[in-house]
């Protein structure tokens, strides 16, 4: 299960969504679609991070065959703040604020483009 009290994401990969696991595909609803799918090192485990068109899905594996699935609506989060450089020797960040797990953040190392993930959260929040 994720740890709210440190819920820091370091994004390491960007992946093709076309790879996007059957087992998820079948868990989104009527006309909601993966638009950036990323591989994040979260120690002591993996994570794969998946934006959808309607919320973020982050898939842990504590055990290989037994992945834990987060579901995290966008409309759910009450602000956001987001450091997007496009250079390549720093980070880009997007911190997501609720409610009920106060802050998650995810950090992109490197040259990321999170125009469409904050537009996608921006519209859901207002």
């Amino acid at each position: 299960m994720i740890d709210f009290k440190d819920s820091r994401f370091i994004i390491t990969d960007k992946k093709s969504t076309s790879m996007v696991h059957n087992n998820i595909q079948g868990m989104l609803n009527d006309n909601e679609r993966v638009v950036e799918f990323y591989v994040a090192d979260r120690f002591p485990v993996p994570s794969e991070v998946l934006f959808t068109s309607k919320r973020i899905i982050i898939c842990t594996y504590e055990e290989q065959d037994f992945p834990i699935f987060t579901f995290l609506p966008y409309s759910k989060f009450v602000a956001f703040s987001v450091k997007n450089s496009n250079d390549d020797s720093m980070e880009n960040e997007l911190e997501l604020y609720n409610y009920y797990v106060d802050k998650i953040a995810f950090e992109f190392p490197g040259k990321f483009d999170l125009s469409l993930i904050i537009k996608l959260i921006g519209n859901a929040i207002g």
